[in-house]
């Protein structure tokens, strides 16, 4: 085991060692203060187990790729653990004396309903006017911070499922599009992205003139394209996404979550813009789009390509407005019991 300080560890790792050596700090002081419960040694020894565990999965200084949130959860439940026996052998009086402080992490994960934190609140009005609390409200006051701790967990689990939901889509769709451009690579004829205006044949990276008019001009399509174009389209694609992404951090508020949910986002956007930029343009090829079925030169099938990797925005909106309502959620009770109802089918449909 490391230091509990130890500055090599990783960036969120360095700031959790030093929230578990004050915590062990705290626990040490409480057991020894004259008016500790009977059995505070055997409870802070049992606080002191959790944060070694704790301290174990923080200090590391590169936690394997994907693994950090198994790192996180450590951390926090045995972080938490320790809390909650520490608030069970320290003296009445330093209870008292913390209970606006926990009162305030209450509010922040369990909503105003919530009986729990509708008994702590009552306690805090009684303490106000009484100079100590009963032992017999010990439990009261301890049953509605774990409570608050575990909303806290399961906020956190939330992000992060939601999370590794995006990046598992993300890999997906790269592998999409890299397959497809491969696939076009090896078999440039099967399904070319190229356009017949009038007297000419234009595909992404070449054109070429002819006579007069055929009724089906695909066998000049093979003929014309080339390995490249669907991995220059993709590119082009990937480029016009990757700036609307860029567009869109300016709408994403920042968040103490330990998840990249604004960078899973981000990368999300660039798999799919080289996707709608090729399906744009087959939709334009099969003349889908009236008015737009031939277009003139290779310029024109780029700038298109342009238009259709942006235009993933319309697909992803959703995706970034539900990653935003998760971070809004994290400490915010009421927040996250107004996304639940407005996520839950309403009344007399079905689901």
């Amino acid at each position: 085991m490391g230091t509990y300080a130890q500055m090599g560890t990783w960036p969120w790792g360095q700031r959790a060692l030093t929230r578990i050596a004050e915590q062990r700090a705290l626990c040490q002081e409480m057991a020894t203060r004259p008016n500790a419960a009977p059995n505070a040694a055997e409870l802070a020894r049992e606080a002191r187990g959790h944060l070694d565990r704790a301290t174990q999965a923080a200090d590391q200084k590169r936690p394997p790729w994907g693994r950090s949130g198994v790192f996180i959860d450590t951390v926090e439940t045995n972080l938490h653990a320790a809390h909650c026996l520490m608030l069970r052998y320290m003296p009445l009086g330093d209870l008292e004396a913390r209970l606006p402080e926990l009162i305030s992490s209450i509010r922040e994960h369990l909503p105003a309903q919530d009986p729990r934190r509708v008994a702590v609140e009552e306690l805090l009005r009684a303490a106000q006017a009484s100079p100590l609390l009963a032992e017999s409200k010990r439990e009261t006051v301890i049953t509605a911070v774990q409570a608050a701790l575990e909303a806290r967990e399961r906020e956190y689990l939330r992000v992060r499922s939601f999370r590794n939901i995006v990046y598992g889509v993300t890999v997906c769709l790269t592998l999409l599009a890299v397959g497809l451009g491969s696939f076009m690579a090896v078999n440039p004829s099967v399904m070319p992205i190229c356009f017949q205006p009038e007297n000419r044949i234009v595909c992404p990276t070449a054109s070429q003139p002819y006579a007069g008019r055929v009724e089906d001009p695909d066998p000049m399509f093979a003929e014309l394209a080339k390995r490249s174009d669907y991995f220059v389209i993709e590119l082009v694609g990937l480029i016009a996404a990757a700036v609307a992404a860029a567009a869109s951090l300016r709408q994403l508020r920042g968040t103490a979550v330990p998840y990249s949910v604004p960078l899973a986002l981000a990368l999300l956007k660039l798999p799919t813009g080289a996707l709608t930029a090729v399906l744009g343009l087959l939709l334009m090829r099969g003349e889908f789009i009236p008015g737009l079925s031939a277009l003139d030169t290779s310029a024109q099938i780029i700038s298109w390509a342009v238009v259709f990797g942006y235009a993933q925005q319309l697909f992803t909106r959703l995706v970034d407005e539900r990653g935003q309502a998760l971070l809004n959620a994290v400490g915010g009770a009421e927040n996250a019991t107004l996304m639940d109802q407005r996520m839950s089918p309403t009344p007399g449909m079905k689901s």
